[in-house]
């Protein structure tokens, strides 16, 4: 989500994005006394919708994103979409939770709307994977990520379909370091785990987590 105040000096950068743990957030800039004293909760202008619908009914991350883009909602005012069996919840902006919790159907599938968090936070589900790379550089991870040869991985980053912590990336020979947050459009979101050593060919042997 986007930034909230401006830099000065003095103060201190605060992420919040409505959980601990949110991958994407919201950035304040405080008074480092002031930042103590105030909680997250009452500072910052995030929001949470929580979604209910049938156990039968399988909606995925994808289905409520697109249902939350099509009232004209821009995705930097969205935050995490977290996803269980029977229910969802969407963090975002206090301006769009007005329109989010007017939605009442994802795709042919009805749902129930509520302000808040009312639920148990979903636990994100991860895929891991390991895979051996000639290097870190972005365009061999990425073809870790999608088993893609690496001329196709530095076609989807020069063509701005790569972002690394939410951030579009075009340099393919940029350096990922561990635990940064890959999306890659039309594949899903992945994040460099680890990199636990070399093969004995002097490959790097990393593990990558794909969001499921």
């Amino acid at each position: 989500m986007a930034g909230y105040g401006a830099a000065q000096t003095g103060t201190v950068p605060i992420f919040y994005g409505g959980y601990d743990g949110a991958a994407r957030n919201v950035c304040g800039f405080l008074k480092g006394t002031y930042a103590e004293e105030v909680s997250a909760d009452e500072l910052f202008p995030v929001r949470a919708v929580t979604f209910s619908f049938r156990r039968s009914d399988k909606l995925s991350h994808r289905d409520f994103l697109g249902a939350v883009l099509s009232t004209g909602l821009q995705r930097s005012v969205v935050g995490d979409i977290l996803v269980a069996e029977e229910y969802a919840i969407v963090f975002c902006l206090d301006t769009a939770a007005e329109l989010i919790v007017d939605i009442t159907k994802i795709g042919n599938v009805g749902v129930k709307t509520e302000r808040g968090i009312t639920r148990e936070l979903p636990k994100a589900k991860l895929e891991r994977i390991a895979a051996a790379v000639s290097s870190l550089r972005l365009d061999c991870i990425v073809g870790a990520c999608t088993n893609i040869s690496r001329e196709k991985s530095a076609s989807l980053i020069k063509s701005g379909q790569v972002s690394a912590d939410f951030s579009v990336c075009l340099n393919v020979s940029g350096t990922v370091k561990e635990k940064t947050v890959i999306s890659i459009r039309g594949y899903g979101r992945f994040r460099l785990a680890e990199i636990v050593g070399q093969t004995k060919k002097g490959r790097l042997r990393v593990v990558i987590e794909k969001y499921a």
